[in-house]
């Protein structure tokens, strides 16, 4: 199973945090599986760091975090290394690089490099409390909406034309069920 995330790095040649949304997975049960795909600041930072974080946190700040590398940062100080984390994430890990391995990817989306990453998880930290509260759609739609935003650029325009249609689907049904937070997030994905 899939898990989505908001991964955490620092690119060591301009100090500056990174956030970016990613699915991640577990193989056999203890090692951490990230495919990052070439052209992201997190596959550069990751080409040349050996840690990074996890961040476990809301649907609605992993789909904002598609958006831009703003964030409320925070850093954990580990084996001479400041690694940012997400300030507003429920739960931390800190991960170590174990494995990169970079293929040549061909799918729905083109041709590009894609880097498996492998990680064991050597620190785990609780932030807050998830809130509980009853599930709105408007949370699994936004996450949708952000996964198709961030695919607009790689694929042709026909493609293209096709996941602003499908967005805009999600969007309607947000607006219906949504509270303004995440109306107005569905509409920076739709500009």
């Amino acid at each position: 199973m899939k898990y989505e995330v908001v991964i955490t790095s620092k690119n060591s040649k301009t100090n500056e945090d990174n956030r970016a949304p990613i699915g991640v997975y577990y193989k056999n049960n203890k090692i951490l599986v990230a495919h990052l795909y070439e052209g992201s600041h997190t596959y550069e930072n990751l080409k040349n760091e050996d840690y990074f974080i996890i961040n476990i946190c809301s649907p609605y700040l992993i789909a904002e975090s598609v958006l831009n590398d703003e964030g409320n940062y925070g850093h954990l100080e580990y084996n001479d290394c400041l690694i940012p984390y997400l300030k507003d994430s429920y739960k931390i890990y800190l991960a170590k690089i174990n494995n990169r391995k970079i293929i040549e990817s061909k799918n729905d989306y083109g041709n590009s490099k894609l880097m498996i990453v492998e990680s064991t998880i050597i620190l785990e930290k609780d932030l807050k409390y998830p809130p509980f509260k009853p599930y709105n759609r408007a949370v699994g739609l936004i996450v949708e909406m952000a996964v198709l935003y961030s695919r607009l650029n790689i694929v042709n325009d026909e493609k293209r034309k096709k996941i602003k249609e499908e967005m805009e689907n999600y969007f309607k049904i947000i607006k219906k069920v949504g509270s303004e937070k995440y109306i107005n997030l569905g509409k920076k994905f739709l500009e």
